[in-house]
């Protein structure tokens, strides 16, 4: 299970959290979430489709219509996470494909900020898509691990214009700072009693807005 929410306080053991709450809903709903020595931290931080480049290690948020895939959302895996969460597979209500780039494409030569990207990724099995169409799905099991069902393909996704694009780092405890927003992928304890938390993705706060000088907040400035 992963949960995104807002942390409000972190005494070395227990992270107490409040959720995120929908676009329709008024307010989130205070948890906790107890880490382990085996909790895994993970940083990220803002970057850019241009940033991108043909060998990386990419994971998408994806929604697919008709065969094609736009991307909502892309992250950019340090080296030290390469082949996190590999595979083309659902993660609550979207679509994730994570794999190898193997082609950047950029809209315009001069325009770098947007356009597509192929990712190869290993799946478990070939699934029916339709009148003579599959697809690989499913997580790719460690090669030695493999069954003879398990498959490879290539993904291209779309990434337009305005697209969030996040760099994943590993990290540490000290990441864990009240303001912060977390992505927890979490269990229970043995009793059913307790949160666990396997692995959490923190990003920054969002920065406050500025304040013009006549006291007003400035709206930022779309482009033409």
């Amino acid at each position: 299970m992963r949960v995104k929410a807002k942390l409000s306080a972190f005494d070395g053991t227990v992270m107490q959290l409040e959720s995120l709450p929908a676009k329709d809903a008024k307010g989130g709903e205070d948890f906790s979430v107890s880490v382990t020595p085996q909790t895994r931290y993970v940083g990220s931080t803002a970057s850019t489709f241009a940033a991108i480049k043909t060998g990386d290690y990419v994971g998408a948020a994806v929604t697919e219509r008709r065969g094609s895939l736009s991307a909502q959302e892309v992250y950019l895996y340090g080296d030290p996470l390469r082949g996190t969460g590999e595979g083309r597979f659902p993660e609550g209500e979207r679509l994730m494909v994570n794999g190898t780039v193997t082609e950047v494409k950029p809209t315009a030569s001069e325009d770098k900020n947007d356009g597509s990207l192929t990712l190869h990724y290993r799946g478990a099995l070939m699934s029916s898509a339709g009148p003579n169409r599959t697809v690989c799905e499913g997580r790719a099991s460690p090669p030695a691990y493999a069954s003879a069902l398990a498959c490879q393909a290539d993904a291209v996704i779309a990434v337009k214009p305005g697209t969030k694009v996040s760099a994943l780092s590993v990290g540490g405890k000290d990441l864990l700072k009240p303001g912060v927003v977390v992505t927890v992928a979490m269990t229970k304890a043995e009793d059913g009693k307790k949160n666990i938390g396997v692995g959490v993705v923190v990003e920054p706060p969002e920065p406050a807005p500025e304040a013009a000088k006549n006291g007003t907040v400035e709206k930022p400035q779309s482009s033409p």
